[in-house]
């Protein structure tokens, strides 16, 4: 390896590296749903840019209460009691949410 390769990846190790405490993420989904697997590969795709800490919740292995609350909206991602409907939502969208939710709490 090059004296100037090893720079540039020790820069993007740094700039990689979170200095912040990670977002408490919870993804409430269920088992073979396409919708909530591409917002779980979203949310590991915006946790290389900022910390997060993904929680995923089978929503089929809780109460009935919260089951029949979400099981027509899922994936739904919640923060704190913030909660956001995911189906469908580009990256950008969910970051945006994330940013908000993160600067009002």
């Amino acid at each position: 390896m090059r004296r100037g390769d090893l720079r540039r990846a020790l820069a993007l190790v740094r700039r990689r590296t979170h200095r912040a405490p990670p977002l408490q993420v919870r993804l409430l989904e269920k088992d073979d749903c396409h919708l909530c697997a591409e917002a779980h590969r979203a949310l590991r795709r915006i946790a290389l840019e900022r910390p997060l800490e993904i929680e995923r919740v089978d929503i089929l292995g809780v109460d009935d209460v919260t089951r029949d609350r979400y099981v027509l909206r899922i994936p739904v991602l919640v923060v704190g009691r913030r909660e956001l409907d995911a189906a469908g939502l580009e990256d950008a969208a969910i970051e945006r949410w994330l940013r908000e939710v993160a600067g009002s709490g």
